[in-house]
């Protein structure tokens, strides 16, 4: 008779606890991921705000806010990059498959889902089209 692997890594881990450092690391990732909604919350308001001035005719100085308001977003993915790496690298370590990790912390696993498209983004536009789908997201 052939066991399914997958789910006796399940099992043993489901009753393993997380760790102490590993805890604090997703604590970490889900403060980052709050960072990031912030922040596109905010780059979308100062999009509209801006587009809205002057029948959608951008000065200087309406550009510089929304670039600031993406700045600030791209700062924030870019750190939820880094500590999604961070947790994971721990959780190999600690002998945590990823899908374990998921399977144990339903908050890095829906947060995982809901930012994937900033996870992958490994450029500007990218981040920017993750932003543009973030806006039709349902909340």
């Amino acid at each position: 008779m052939a066991v399914d692997e997958s789910h006796l890594i399940a099992v043993s881990t489901s009753s393993r606890e997380l760790s102490r450092p590993l805890r604090r690391l997703l604590r970490r990732y889900a403060a980052r991921v709050e960072t990031v909604r912030e922040a596109e919350s905010t780059y979308h308001d100062v999009v509209l705000t801006e587009s809205l001035r002057r029948n959608g005719k951008l000065k200087r100085a309406s550009a510089r806010r929304i670039d600031d308001a993406f700045g600030a977003l791209i700062d924030a993915v870019v750190d939820l990059q880094g500590s999604q790496v961070e947790v994971l690298s721990l959780a190999e370590n600690e002998g945590l498959p990823p899908d374990a990790l998921g399977a144990l912390d339903e908050a890095f696993d829906s947060a995982d889902q809901e930012y994937a498209g900033y996870l992958a983004a490994r450029t500007y536009e990218q981040v920017r089209v993750a932003a543009m789908r973030g806006r039709l997201r349902p909340h």
